[in-house]
C-alpha cells in the first residue's frame, strides 16, 4: 500500500515537471511540489523545513523524488 502512494506521488510530480513552465522561479517550484510532497500520507515535513532556503527545500526533494 505504501509503494502505491509513493508511486502516485512520483508519478504526479514528474507529470508536473513535464508540464510546468520552465521559467518558473525556485520558489514556485519548491511551493508545487511541497504540495504533493506533504499531502502524501506517512510524508512528515521537517521540523527546520521553514528555515531552510528554497535552494536546498528543492534539492532535498529532486533527491527525493530521484529515490523513489
Amino acid at each position: 500500500m505504501e509503494t502505491n502512494k509513493l508511486n502516485f506521488m512520483k508519478m504526479f510530480l514528474t507529470l508536473q515537471d513535464i508540464a510546468t513552465d520552465k521559467n518558473e522561479t525556485i520558489k514556485q517550484r519548491v511551493k508545487r511540489k511541497e504540495r504533493i510532497f506533504f499531502a502524501t500520507q506517512g510524508i512528515i515535513k521537517p521540523k527546520n523545513w521553514d528555515t531552510l532556503p528554497d535552494k536546498e527545500k528543492l534539492n532535498r526533494m529532486n533527491k527525493a523524488q530521484n529515490n523513489l
